[in-house]
């Protein structure tokens, strides 16, 4: 930053700025951390025995078999 609080265009170029845009200061909001979704949902969802599963996926099979058919590109 110069002495007068310009920003060179060099500067400015550098950053992809084109020459005329028109700027203007915005002020940096605090966020909260971002927080890894993994295990987020830990003892939120009932537990699946292998028979539920087994039969949500013979229900998924049958939905997509009966769906409609598209023609190859």
């Amino acid at each position: 930053m110069g002495a007068d609080g310009g920003i060179a265009p060099e500067e400015l170029a550098r950053h992809g700025v084109r020459p005329g845009a028109h700027l203007r200061i915005v002020a940096e909001v605090d966020r909260p951390p971002i927080r890894p979704a993994y295990g987020a949902l830990r003892g939120q969802l009932p537990e699946v025995s292998w028979e539920d599963f087994e039969a949500a996926s013979s229900l998924a099979v049958e939905d997509v078999e009966s769906g409609p058919t598209f023609p190859d590109r």
